[in-house]
């Protein structure tokens, strides 16, 4: 019962903020209303149906929060790094071992990695242990430095998405 309450709650105080926010004169603002309290209405109800549905929702929100951070800082030190006199690239190619097994989540792990600045996603080993990725700036050399913030950063929120 409290869960409920919280559920509720949480759902009066995003559409209260956003009907205040908002000019009604406007039909895309209504639209746009229906749109979001539907699919909040939806996910609120996926809580008592499938607990996995509701977690994989919020887990989605923090992969997509956490690539825009990183989109933002990998684009600052890729624009520092072309605007600047001294070039101190350092670049080179890593063999990430995986633990993403699925197709779609080997996809979705690559498509984010080469989204981003600075990175390209390169390959993919033919048993689907190794990713190969181009990194245009490797500070001084320290390879297991950038797996280890690829692993715990995209891949380990892709997985919990999937798992």
């Amino acid at each position: 019962m409290k869960t409920i309450f919280w559920l509720i709650t949480t759902a009066t105080i995003l559409t209260l903020g956003y009907l205040f926010y908002v000019d009604f004169e406007i039909e895309a603002h209504w639209v746009i209303l229906i749109f979001i309290s539907l699919n909040l209405f939806f996910w609120l109800v996926s809580y008592f149906f499938s607990k996995k549905v509701f977690s994989q929702t919020i887990y989605l929100v923090e992969l997509i929060v956490y690539f825009t951070k990183e989109m933002f800082i990998a684009t600052f030190l890729v624009v520092r790094e072309v605007l600047s006199l001294k070039s101190r690239i350092q670049a080179g190619i890593i063999s990430m071992p995986l633990d993403v097994k699925s197709d779609i989540e080997i996809t979705i792990l690559a498509s984010l990695i080469s989204l981003t600045p600075g990175t390209l996603s390169i390959e993919v080993s033919e048993d689907k242990t190794y990713l190969f990725i181009h990194a245009m700036n490797i500070p001084e050399g320290d390879v297991d430095k950038i797996k280890s913030q690829l692993k715990n950063g995209f891949e380990r929120r892709v997985q919990r998405i999937f798992n």
